[in-house]
């Protein structure tokens, strides 16, 4: 046992002897030719075996100094590219960036979790075109059930006018459980808007337990809508309550609360009969939503290209609020965010100088 605890160490001094022996005398032009192709880890494993005793160490240990600086600017920018990279829809070019990277950098752990945030994204992405798919299947399907079920009582003894109908409504059921899964996903990520999109096209096309469940789990999320003045009638109709969402939902659009007017809306779409011009509603509201989220979006930038970081941050997640898939103001809240834990951490250490 004492024999291992004297050979262990002996065996790892001579590796990093042997380590370093294969350069022999140009190390210097190793580590150079290494820095000039941006191995920057291979460059830092061969220093991190350099001794004190040797004559040219200080030298060596400045040449790291300089490498490290070297490799963290590597990794901002490996970061800031395969961002750039990700809004432009270049998801395979972005990961192939950070897979280059973290072969020249194994041991980084920001390019680690660069690669991981960035994984998440095109998780998050993946999912939203999912559903952009299911959606509009399910509402073509919706558009087509009235046209099979009349078909096929009209000729009731057409074999293939049930079969198409039986078939279509067995699409419907598949459709409004998997809408009703993403739906409730989306709840689990907090992301209103999406599970709004999903779980009122579920209910329409089947009004199963489980997705009429998920509805009011929806309708519980969103909070319940502004009460109206008390009346002495007795209890509200479901039609006195829709027009009562339409008037609160004008309202807050007519004074520009896109947050509120959101809900409303959505609570007005969840309605066993919504108004018939709710889509034409939805369509102007995204578009305002869009205005106002772009807006706030060039806001935050101006206030961060004067260094006022904070007040920059605090817009992006007013955007945020309003679009919380959008992943611009997701990239700029991320880059804020990283900037004020520098200077705080600067600041901090020169309170303990």
């Amino acid at each position: 046992m004492r024999y291992r605890a004297l050979v262990l160490p002996l065996l790892l001094a001579l590796h990093g002897c042997t380590y370093l022996a294969t350069f022999s005398g140009n190390l210097d032009e190793h580590i150079d030719g290494w820095v000039a192709q941006q191995e920057y880890g291979k460059a830092l494993a061969a220093l991190g075996h350099v001794k004190p005793g040797r004559a040219d160490y200080a030298q060596l240990m400045k040449k790291r100094d300089a490498i490290l600086l070297k490799a963290e600017r590597y990794e901002r920018d490996t970061i800031s590219q395969a961002g750039e990279l990700a809004r432009q829809g270049q998801w395979g070019a972005a990961l192939d960036r950070y897979d280059q990277a973290l072969s020249r950098l194994p041991e980084s752990s920001a390019l680690r979790s660069g690669r991981a945030r960035l994984e998440q994204q095109r998780a998050a992405r993946l999912d939203t075109l999912e559903l952009d798919l299911l959606l509009a299947r399910g509402e073509g399907l919706l558009h087509l059930l009235p046209v099979y079920t009349t078909r096929a009582a009209a000729d009731p003894r057409s074999w293939s006018a049930q079969r198409d109908l039986r078939l279509a409504r067995e699409d419907a059921e598949r459709l409004s459980e998997e809408l009703t899964r993403l739906g409730r996903a989306a709840l689990e990520r907090k992301e209103l808007d999406l599970a709004r999109r999903s779980l009122s096209l579920a209910l329409r096309l089947n009004r199963s337990p489980d997705t009429k469940r998920a509805n009011q789990e929806l309708l519980q999320r969103l909070g319940p809508p502004v009460p109206p003045p008390a009346k002495p009638a007795a209890k509200q109709t479901r039609e006195e309550e829709t027009r009562e969402l339409l008037q609160q939902y004008r309202q807050a659009y007519d004074g520009k609360n896109w947050s509120e007017a959101q809900r409303l809306l959505a609570l007005l779409e969840l309605q066993p009969s919504p108004p018939e011009e709710t889509a034409q509603l939805r369509s102007e509201l995204n578009a305002e939503v869009a205005e106002a989220v772009n807006r706030l979006t060039e806001q935050g930038l101006a206030l961060y290209s004067n260094g006022k970081y904070e007040r920059a941050l605090a817009i992006w997640r007013e955007a945020q609020q309003l679009d919380p898939s959008n992943e611009r103001v997701r990239a700029h809240i991320e880059r804020a965010e990283r900037v004020l834990d520098k200077l705080r951490t600067l600041q901090e250490k020169k309170g303990g100088e």
